[in-house]
């Protein structure tokens, strides 16, 4: 039975469902709502009395549309029963390649699947009774060589003009091309729109297939060779072999199989396989299995992953967990990058569907916009502003407006891509787009940067920064450093190419050794430092000496300037995770030194006048022997006998030379005190580098200081960045070390 017909009948069961539980039946009422379905209800029995007649139909062929279901998992390894014995794996790592075919209507290119395969991919009703190819097919063939498990997957790309959408969405995900042309047709339309989507997808490797040659003479043979590779010239498959074959005798099959093979080992020779990358799993089929549950099929792009591991589902933005794996009728415990296979996962069917991605959880990053490279086809006028194009990535279909990035200087260019729904892409995903009416291919490009600036997205800098990046990953980031004065995200950066830790190191250890010798900076909240080239780093570190040292002379008094008073002083123009790692650097040089809250050049001391000094030689035996619950300013009035007025201003001026500590309005502190208290919270805290939090009634009891006292410290403690509130708990920002040297 049609596949359709079973995916149908499951969506009016639902429906029929959700009408007898009350749910929306239809868009029949006002509003977005539309009519409520309640069974007793006679303005609703016209809408439901479809769904009863359906619904007998569902009970009465619903075991003959589970077994199609069933069928419909066997395209990628699932049984038609799903507590058969499965087979084992043979303990070798598999070898896979997987070939899109591509060429006009009618060429052949089904029947050249069948012959290599012995799979028909032609499955729908429609299709068989057509004669052509509306979806997807997929095939498989097995075998070993050179003592490893080998695996030949082709998806049968439909050649129709009418079905051009399914075609870009199976050649999103390849590793190589077979394009199809028949000896007596020669090169067609299709044959010219299929080859040009395959080399701006910078598909590099592959053959031609020259189909149906028991129907041309040796000349008009040759003669198609010529168009053949006149029409792949300049592309990326310029140079592919052509293999004549017959697909009635099956002459010519075995050597076109020979190339196959020897296409996937060298796959393997050149080890295109990128390791250390988050996995991407693209989504090309969906479908519901009775007692296996949501079955997905598609391709690994990058990463590994096993059954169990918990993913992140693009679509609906929801965690879900591999249940199984198989690839061609075979359990496995890890797919690995390249490998096409069917996942069982949890997740509910109507949320997965094509062009979906299945991703670790670290690349959850959907954007609406992204800068891209775009090169258009010979003849095609350029986008127009404000004009919705659609562009297929990966497996998916999107609406979308483009806008050039710099002047029109050749067809070559930076776009900026804008999306109606947030979209997941990374750097190097190629695309491909067609013009308003879906009738025909404009070009295609790839993808370089998702993460776009508010503002100057058309600068002359801006255009500078994207031709830095849309290179190899070392040589981008070493151009990025040069250009870039507040550094190098490493963590916006890894996450837009999906590099690993492994492969970040390896590239900032290379650029940090002569003769580039950039500076790497800690960042507070990123996972990977802020990279940094000498130059910018020298001129960040000699503007903040300088502007410390005019502080320095121009207030003699105050002991320095918070790291919030930094950008001010040093007029710096800097973002504020570049501020914080160069004041971490210098710290760490002993270019500059810590006083609390206050940052100050190494020997710098405050000079109070005699007057406040004697203040404060009245002041600290009486704060001493209060400990942690000093006077309010009044009573402090009240024991020294000084006017209020007059102890305010010279307790301003300690406070401002770091000799005592504003923890509120009217309370001040020694800074050894605030020392003590901030061992207390290290403590709270699980000891050094603890993540442990803590609520002000355990500081309270801790401490022994009254509830309002404890909040007035804790909020001190908060505003100079040693610890932060979640909720009604506190945690440690950084180390007590940083924050209260001596």
């Amino acid at each position: 039975m049609d596949r359709r017909l079973a995916g149908g009948w499951r969506r009016v069961r639902q429906y029929h469902l959700r009408a007898q539980r009350g749910g929306r039946v239809g868009g029949g009422g006002t509003g977005r709502q539309g009519r409520r379905g309640n069974p007793q209800d006679p303005a609703a029995l016209p809408l439901l009395r479809p769904c009863y007649r359906l619904d007998r139909l569902w009970h009465r062929n619903r075991r003959h549309l589970q077994r199609g279901l069933y069928r419909r998992c066997d395209d990628h390894g699932a049984d038609d029963r799903p507590d058969r014995a499965l087979q084992p794996a043979n303990g070798l790592r598999l070898r896979s390649l997987t070939v899109a075919t591509a060429g006009h209507v009618d060429h052949g290119k089904t029947l050249l699947v069948r012959n290599l395969t012995g799979v028909d991919t032609d499955t729908l009703a429609e299709e068989k009774k057509r004669g052509l190819s509306i979806n997807l097919g997929f095939a498989y063939k097995r075998y070993e060589a050179d003592g490893h498990d080998c695996l030949l997957g082709f998806v049968d790309v439909p050649g129709h003009i009418d079905f051009i959408g399914n075609m870009l969405a199976g050649v999103g995900a390849v590793d190589a091309a077979l394009l199809v042309v028949a000896a007596d047709d020669g090169v067609m339309p299709q044959t010219i729109e299929h080859a040009a989507i395959l080399d701006l997808l910078d598909i590099r490797s592959g053959c031609v297939a020259l189909t149906k040659i028991d129907r041309a003479s040796k000349t008009r043979l040759n003669k198609v060779k010529a168009e053949v590779r006149e029409l792949l010239a300049g592309g990326g498959l310029a140079g592919a072999p052509v293999f004549p074959v017959s697909n009635l005798d099956g002459g010519g099959i075995d050597r076109l199989t020979g190339f196959l093979h020897q296409l996937l080992q060298t796959k393997y020779r050149r080890a295109q396989l990128a390791e250390n990358r988050m996995f991407r799993f693209l989504i090309d089929r969906s479908f519901s299995v009775r007692g296996i549950g949501t079955v997905v099929t598609g391709s690994c792009r990058a990463g590994e992953a096993a059954p169990g591991r918990s993913l992140l589902h693009s679509g609906s933005g929801d965690e879900t967990r591999i249940r199984g794996i198989r690839v061609h009728q075979e359990d496995r415990d890890q797919l690995r990058q390249g490998e096409r296979a069917a996942l069982n996962i949890a997740l509910e069917q109507s949320l997965a569907g094509r062009g979906d991605w299945l991703l670790d959880a670290r690349l959850r990053h959907p954007v609406t916009r992204f800068d891209a490279r775009l090169r258009l086809l010979p003849g095609t006028a350029e986008p127009r502003p404000n004009t919705r194009y659609h562009l297929h990535v990966g497996a998916g279909h999107h609406l979308v407006t483009l806008r050039r990035l710099g002047p029109d200087l050749k067809k070559d260019d930076f776009f900026q891509v804008k999306t109606r729904e947030p979209v997941h892409v990374l750097y190097g995903d190629r695309f491909i787009l067609r013009d308003p009416a879906a009738s025909h291919t404009l070009g295609g490009g790839s993808v370089i940067d998702i993460f776009v600036p508010a503002r100057g997205r058309d600068t002359g800098e801006r255009l500078a920064i994207l031709a830095a990046m849309d290179q190899e990953s070392e040589a981008a980031c070493k151009a990025l450093t040069r250009l870039l004065p507040d550094g190098l995200d490493l963590d916006r950066f890894s996450l837009c190419r999906n590099l690993g830790a492994a492969a970040v190191a390896e590239i900032t250890g290379k650029l940090q050794r002569p003769p580039e010798t950039c500076i790497a900076l800690t960042a507070e909240a990123g996972e990977y430092p802020l990279l940094l080239s000498q130059e910018h780093y020298r001129r960040h570190r000699d503007a903040v000496l300088s502007a410390l040292a005019g502080h320095h002379r121009a207030h003699p008094d105050r002991q320095g300037v918070g790291e919030s008073q930094l950008t001010r002083v040093t007029e710096l123009r800097t973002s504020r995770p570049l501020l914080k790692a160069l004041v971490a650097k210098l710290l760490e040089e002993g270019a500059i030194t810590r006083s609390g809250s206050l940052l100050h050049l190494p020997g710098h001391s405050t000079r109070l006048g005699e007057q406040v000094e004697n203040l404060l030689r009245k002041l600290r035996p009486i704060l001493q022997k209060a400990g942690t619950v000093p006077p309010r300013t009044r009573e402090l009035a009240e024991m020294t006998g000084l006017p209020l007025a007059a102890l305010e201003k010279a307790l301003r001026q300690a406070e401002i030379s770091n000799r005592l500590v504003k923890v509120a309005d009217n309370r001040h502190y020694l800074p050894e005190t605030i020392r003590e208290l901030a061992a207390l919270v290290e403590k709270l805290a699980g000891g050094p580098g603890g993540k442990q939090g803590f609520s002000v009634i355990d500081f309270r009891d801790a401490s022994g200081i009254g509830r309002n006292l404890c909040i007035e410290i804790l909020e001190y403690f908060d505003g100079i960045g040693y610890t932060r509130r979640e909720d009604n708990l506190r945690f440690m920002r950084t180390s007590r070390e940083k924050l209260f040297e001596r």
